[in-house]
């Protein structure tokens, strides 16, 4: 990976961050239609920021938080009408972390149900007869509707990296494990990651610092330019003929602008195919999945939606031992993970094989989302304009374990060589 020579220049989102003042009335003005928020509190009964010391970059910054997340000061649902009114003992891990940066937690935004694939009434803020994707619905349309400049998701196979995409938003799965999911309903606790939905890679950045390495972050040294890859590998898998053609299309401009300023694109592939990631993603989940669930919704299933009691049947029907035999798979394709990069600085591939769907019953495919997610690896959506539907695109950029900084910069780089895409909130 090369650092471009030109100087670092201070990044004019610090200056411009959305205040909780205006935040308040773009909610005010906006979700009546969009649906993004399930709770948010009365504009006068904002708690203060938690930061007693030095002002950070999060200092009155305000953040949604998806409703699988625990909040102390706001009811906690998980999507799911079995916890209608539930009020956590305590935050989030998370929460606590951005309470104690400065941040002001600005409501609680629409999940699926158990962020599996129920959806609730968010709508996309492109175009509201389109899905936000899922599960992390509201925080992305929160976000794409320029409500917020920060909200949180979680990803258990792509609930962070394509609802980003599908709302013209940044999205930042960390590596698996660097933030605790303490007072996060599990879905599949082999497989969930808690990340980032936000309104550029600057802000993915603050919240890496910050919230994932616990670390200061100054605004000034945000280098606009990003990081240049030297050489990077290109991932359309076997599955490459299901994606829609604007799809494709838009991913393909984008390898030949990366090749235009220099950079190496080879293809790739990982040591299992598509199908097979998948496969074993959708088994370990959904055993997972029965383990946490099941026991919260017994007795009043019929509450539940149907997506989630099918899951719970494919759950319950999956052995001990299969289940362990799925574990020692995961472990050894983690533990060879980083191979698949050898002589490349990221992977670069789509985030679904389509933009947002038509319609709010179903909230898209997330296959493309599978490897990183599988193999815990850091990912993000870089917006890379629309199609003729005026829908968002996206590319997802993947890099090896534990480099999540240096995989954001690549993304701010390459978001430099991308359309800039701020869509008019709820456009028809």
């Amino acid at each position: 990976m090369t650092t471009p020579s030109t100087p670092a220049l201070p990044h004019p989102e610090a200056a411009n961050a959305i205040s909780l003042t205006q935040a308040i009335a773009a909610a005010e003005r906006l979700d009546a239609q969009l649906h993004a928020f399930i709770y948010r509190p009365s504009a006068d009964n904002y708690r203060p920021h938690g930061n007693t010391g030095k002002p950070s970059a999060l200092t009155g910054v305000p953040v949604a938080v998806k409703d699988l997340i625990d909040t102390a000061d706001m009811p906690t649902a998980y999507g799911s009408a079995v916890f209608k009114g539930n009020q956590p003992g305590k935050d989030a891990w998370i929460v606590t972390r951005l309470r104690e940066a400065g941040a002001v937690i600005f409501g609680k935004t629409v999940t699926t149900e158990f962020a599996w694939r129920d959806p609730g009434a968010t709508v996309n803020p492109w175009n509201n007869a389109h899905s936000p994707g899922g599960s992390s619905s509201g925080s992305a349309a929160a976000v794409g509707a320029g409500i917020v400049d920060i909200a949180l998701g979680t990803q258990t196979v792509g609930s962070v990296i394509r609802p980003a995409s599908y709302c013209g938003a940044v999205g930042y799965k960390p590596t698996f494990g660097l933030i605790p999911t303490d007072g996060v309903h599990d879905l599949a606790p082999s497989l969930d990651h808690l990340g980032f939905i936000t309104s550029s890679i600057y802000w993915a950045a603050v919240c890496q610092a910050i919230v994932v390495q616990g670390t200061a972050f100054d605004p000034a040294s945000f280098d606009r330019n990003g990081s240049k890859p030297g050489r990077v590998g290109i991932y359309r898998s076997s599955q490459w003929s299901d994606v829609e053609p604007e799809v494709q299309q838009n991913f393909d401009a984008a390898i030949r602008r990366m090749r235009a300023c220099g950079v190496a694109c080879v293809d790739v592939e990982f040591e299992l195919s598509l199908d097979e990631l998948n496969t074993l993603t959708s088994d370990i989940l959904a055993y997972e999945a029965h383990a946490a669930i099941a026991g919260d919704i017994k007795g009043r299933e019929e509450l539940t939606g149907a997506y989630t009691r099918e899951l719970m049947i494919r759950g319950a029907a999956i052995s001990t031992s299969e289940y362990a035999r799925l574990l020692t798979q995961l472990a050894s394709l983690r533990a060879n993970r980083d191979r698949v990069f050898a002589g490349l600085d990221a992977i670069v591939t789509i985030t679904s094989p389509t933009t947002a769907l038509h319609g709010l019953q179903k909230t898209g495919d997330a296959s493309f989302c599978a490897p990183a997610t599988l193999l815990g690896l850091p990912a993000v959506t870089v917006p890379s304009g629309f199609s003729t539907q005026y829908l968002p695109f996206g590319l997802q950029l993947i890099g090896p374990g534990h480099t999540d900084l240096a995989t954001l910069m690549m993304g701010q780089w390459l978001s430099t060589l991308l359309p800039t895409i701020k869509a008019p909130a709820l456009m028809k």
